[in-house]
């Protein structure tokens, strides 16, 4: 039975191998830590998330006393639940677009609309929201705040912890610190430190300037537990929302190329016109294309000359004594009569006595033996020529 041929059998190359159980391992690793960690989001005040940073306490706890908490990560659906009569919680009012802060103030604008809780919000949320509050300072460092005498807008908490550099929003920018706003008109504020309030209304809107009340870490200091669950459980349904970049209204917002003058579009496409031409005239063939029938004939003394080239770049003496030995005996057996394939040790017997050299000065000129400069390499060409000029006389 013939074996079978694997001549069509491609070896698969190891860095190939490497790489591919290196990208498997790294999927499983990935698959595994998503099914250890559980199918949530893991970001600043986060409704399912149970980090430090989440705010999976405070939406368990009014879950269980009847508050149904929704999430919401666009804006036409906050702003749909607004205009229901619904509590909206904007866990993260800065950093919205014109479009999306013009839809929710038209939603408070709307007959029975609800109330909108925005968490540390910026000067532009602000002017875009209401005209009745402002931001006022801010809290760096750790402290306990007073509720001081503002009756019901505390919502029963006598105090609030804020957290500082330990807190668990501490690396989150403009959440991180707490914020304090002053208010004018009919806006009422409570909690005041800072040359503001932690806490401010004006019916409609209500500010909270202190986002760590509402994570798993803060939920536990003072009053924040108090004051968290009173305001956000007034109502039977309450919407997280958490703003995605993914929001349609989001991508309407003003983008870098808006920002650049008008001559950029005419010079940008110049420039491509230029790399175009260029190109074309790199990539042009000079010539047409030279066909060579095959197989390719060479002389022999081409092929002599191309391979003493290669040898003498590559300093290979060894290699071209070998091949001068190899020449000569295979010629010398030739005269001789033997067959190419003959031993050393048959062709010296043939040749001693042929030649006036000893068969240890034969055996030095035949076997194959190191050179180490080009004198002796010179000096084997001359002595096997010699040696052939011997034997044909």
């Amino acid at each position: 039975m013939t074996a079978p041929s694997l001549t069509g059998v491609r070896a698969i190359p190891r860095s190939r191998v490497l790489l591919t159980a290196a990208i498997a391992i790294a999927l499983i690793a990935t698959v595994a830590v998503t099914v250890l960690r559980g199918s949530y989001r893991d970001g600043a005040l986060e409704p399912d998330a149970p980090t430090p940073q989440g705010s999976r306490a405070v939406v368990r706890v009014l879950e269980d006393t009847g508050t149904e908490v929704g999430t919401a990560r666009h804006t036409s659906d906050a702003a749909r639940d607004l205009r229901g009569g619904g509590t909206v919680l904007l866990a993260d009012a800065e950093g919205l677009s014109p479009a999306q802060l013009h839809l929710l103030a038209s939603s408070l604008d709307a007959p029975g609309a609800g109330r909108l809780v925005l968490v540390a919000p910026d000067a532009l949320t602000l002017a875009a929201l209401t005209e009745d509050v402002e931001p006022a300072g801010s809290i760096a460092g750790d402290a306990t705040v007073a509720a001081g005498d503002c009756g019901g807008l505390a919502h029963g908490a006598r105090a609030l912890a804020v957290r500082g550099e330990d807190g668990a929003l501490a690396d989150q920018g403009r959440l991180g610190a707490a914020r304090t706003y002053a208010v004018r008109g009919d806006a009422e504020g409570c909690f005041d430190a800072g040359g503001g309030s932690l806490l401010v209304s004006d019916g409609a809107i209500t500010v909270l300037g202190a986002a760590d009340v509402l994570t798993n870490e803060g939920i536990t200091g003072a009053d924040d537990a108090a004051l968290a669950l009173n305001l956000l459980g007034g109502e039977d349904t309450l919407t997280w929302y958490v703003p995605s970049a993914t929001d349609p209204l989001a991508l309407s917002a003003p983008s870098l190329l808006t920002h650049l003058p008008r001559w950029i579009g005419p010079v940008a496409l110049w420039l491509m016109a230029l790399v175009v031409v260029a190109l074309v005239a790199a990539g042009r063939r000079q010539g047409p294309v030279v066909v060579e029938p095959l197989p390719v004939t060479a002389r022999g003394e081409e092929l002599v000359l191309g391979r003493a080239r290669l040898l003498e770049r590559a300093s290979e003496r060894t290699a071209a004594a070998s091949a001068l030995r190899a020449a000569a005996a295979g010629r010398l057996a030739a005269r001789l009569g033997q067959r190419r394939e003959t031993s050393l040790d048959a062709l010296l017997a043939a040749l001693a006595p042929h030649t006036s050299l000893s068969p240890d000065r034969l055996r030095a000129l035949l076997e194959h033996r190191p050179v180490t400069d080009d004198q002796q390499l010179l000096r084997l060409a001359h002595d096997l020529d010699a040696l052939e000029k011997e034997i044909d006389r």
